[in-house]
């Protein structure tokens, strides 16, 4: 699995003041609404993989027992310092193996999107389903599909403190079943000024493959639209 080193390595410390804007609480709640809804198991342990800095679990470890997993040691580091005392984990979400099943597995914020190949896919979504417990819960959020995705998108993100100026601008292309969201990002500190480079590319994958690779792996899927963002939420229930 590749990750977007650049933001998720050496800019991980400004991850949060990109996303300063986005309603983590709201999504958590929103969360916990669909959880409620449809998880049929008794326990309240919620894993969360790709927790990034651990801006969701912040809000919903006021509901649920929780774990974080993370691929970026430096996103991770993030979170274990505003989340003392909570069991995070340096991982892949492709090849966990943690010995311990959970009732809401939480893949959000597009991050199952940053895998490339079905066979990445088919794997992160084995191991969601052998790490639930009967009538517990997956929520996937892509950050896109096949019938969303769009060729030649653009974005703009800024940050402006006194201490930092950060810009982020992209121009998205599309190469078979890969989007390449080609990142630049121009970092100003009091050491100067620093241009960095991230192809980011990201798996197009149809929601037709999502239900399949969820159902092949013994769990219910269910399309929700809209939901936490313009994207579509893809939820497994386990038999």
């Amino acid at each position: 699995m590749r990750i977007m080193t650049v933001f998720y390595g050496k800019l991980a410390k400004y991850y949060d003041l990109i996303y300063d804007l986005k309603d983590y609480k709201a999504e958590a709640d929103k969360i916990h609404q669909i959880v409620q809804e449809y998880k049929t198991s008794q326990g309240n342990a919620l894993l969360d993989t790709a927790c990034g800095t651990g801006s969701h679990l912040i809000h919903l470890k006021e509901r649920y027992n929780i774990t974080g997993l993370d691929v970026s040691k430096e996103m991770i580091e993030i979170a274990r310092a505003r989340l003392p005392g909570i069991e995070l984990i340096h991982e892949s979400m492709t090849t966990m193996n943690l010995g311990k099943k959970f009732d809401v597995i939480t893949c959000l914020f597009g991050s199952i999107t940053y895998l490339t190949t079905i066979e990445e896919l088919s794997h992160a979504i084995n191991a969601f389903s052998k790490h639930l417990v009967p009538g517990g819960v997956v929520l996937i959020e892509p950050l896109f599909t096949k019938e969303t995705v769009h060729h030649g998108s653009t974005g703009i993100s800024c940050v402006d403190r006194p201490e930092v100026k950060l810009a982020r601008v992209n121009t998205s292309t599309i190469e078979g079943d890969i989007a390449y969201l080609n990142f630049h990002f121009l970092l100003a500190t009091e050491k100067g000024v620093e241009h960095f480079v991230d192809p980011s590319p990201m798996g197009i994958f149809s929601r037709a493959t999502f239900m399949s690779l969820m159902k092949g792996n013994g769990l219910t899927p269910r399309l929700l639209e809209p939901c936490l963002s313009r994207e579509s939420l893809f939820l497994g229930v386990q038999n």
